[in-house]
């Protein structure tokens, strides 16, 4: 599991607020500029935990708190929202915690996930010249609050008090938010429930055409210890419905079980007529949260074949990063080609397949490992939201 540390560490390098992330240089002087922060994170659009954290310039720089006089801690925060007037008396959750990055000390306020929403005032409360206005529905739209004069747009509102009768989050994004739950999960035979909402079950079913006759492998197949493969259907179901559906290949012999990865393409010429082929996932993507969940952590054989597999699988961080590389790709594509021609000298298939396919097979191994250096250099170049 992923640590709070971690998590922060992650949010910092970003460099960029998001929709669930706030940087604040130092703590607030204003109160009411502090309430209207947890108010508008509580009522994230993500519909998830949101951090408030101090010390960080807005453009991600490590600032540190250990000198700000306005510091303050978990019982100054929970003492600060007790008084005010919430509708219903419902207040954001909040959980203060203290980090020590480097040479400085940070504070993160966690303002907890809630299907309260929306979270708002019943009376005004004012700090100053500036107010937090009662039966005003504050929000947060990418990295953005909604102004203290104002209310959040009509559509997120609506989707607010969705949440808070049960018709929001849809489907979808509770089956991709329980995933992410993977130790609430229980599997009997090829079924996988979910203990919180029974209602989501992962159905894995054999595809018993590629699974008798091996003949349908994929180049990451030959890369690992066995290149026996095989193949399922995955049904991620609400009730009888169902709301995802991808084919799983099963690598080294039954030890590691993964989403097929999508291809890409970059080709070679104006004219398309060649193309540099791949496979690759999405952080975030269904694919991606199904890759994690079906890993047995607890297994060193399945982790020996994940590794193998992803040395050949490019992992981006968005769809926008994936478009960025590809282009930078084609940028570079006389010396990526030149080095691929000098890589693929070395045979990695030592099976006793057909020349012509270990020649394809082989190519693709090495351009997989290829990129995938490329796509750490890329990151080290542009400093740029990915």
């Amino acid at each position: 599991m992923v640590s709070l540390k971690e998590k922060i560490n992650e949010l910092i390098s970003r460099k960029y607020e998001g929709a669930y992330w706030d940087y604040k240089q130092q703590y607030h002087k204003n109160k009411a500029d502090l309430l209207h922060d947890i108010i508008c994170l509580a009522n994230n659009t993500e519909n998830r935990d949101a951090y408030l954290i101090f010390g960080i310039t807005d453009d991600g720089r490590i600032q540190g708190v250990e000198d700000d006089p306005n510091r303050k801690n978990q019982e100054n925060l929970i003492s600060f929202l007790r008084d005010k007037d919430f509708e219903g008396g419902y207040r954001p959750v909040v959980e203060y915690n203290s980090l020590e990055i480097g040479s400085h000390s940070i504070d993160v306020l966690i303002i907890k996930q809630s299907n309260r929403t929306p979270y708002y005032l019943t009376k005004d409360y004012g700090d100053g010249k500036k107010k937090v206005r009662a039966y005003h529905i504050y929000s947060r739209i990418m990295d953005t609050n909604t102004p203290k004069d104002k209310s959040a747009d009509e559509r997120v509102v609506e989707n607010l008090w969705k949440r808070r009768f049960g018709l929001f989050p849809l489907p979808i994004d509770r089956l991709k938010h329980s995933l992410s739950d993977k130790k609430n999960w229980t599997k009997k035979d090829s079924v996988s429930y979910y203990n919180q909402s029974p209602e989501f079950t992962i159905e894995q079913i054999d595809d018993y055409e590629d699974r008798y006759h091996n003949t349908n492998r994929e180049f990451y197949s030959y890369y690992q210890m066995n290149s026996s493969t095989s193949y399922e259907t995955l049904h991620c179901k609400y009730y009888m419905t169902v709301l995802f559906e991808c084919q799983s290949v099963v690598l080294d012999s039954g030890r590691y079980v993964a989403p097929v990865p999508n291809w890409g393409f970059i080709p070679l010429d104006k004219y398309h007529r060649e193309k540099l082929t791949y496979k690759y996932y999405v952080k975030g993507s269904l694919e991606y949260q199904l890759n994690i969940f079906l890993f047995n952590e607890n297994s060193e054989e399945a982790r020996i074949a994940r590794d193998r597999f992803m040395e050949l699988i490019l992992l981006y961080n968005s769809e926008r990063e994936r478009k960025l590389f590809e282009s930078h790709v084609r940028k570079n594509i006389t010396d990526i080609v030149q080095e691929l021609e000098e890589m693929k000298k070395n045979n990695l298939i030592f099976e006793g397949v057909d020349e012509h396919i270990r020649d394809v097979e082989n190519k693709r191994i090495h351009t997989g490992i290829l990129l995938n250096r490329e796509l750490l250099n890329f990151r080290r170049q542009y400093s740029y939201p990915l």
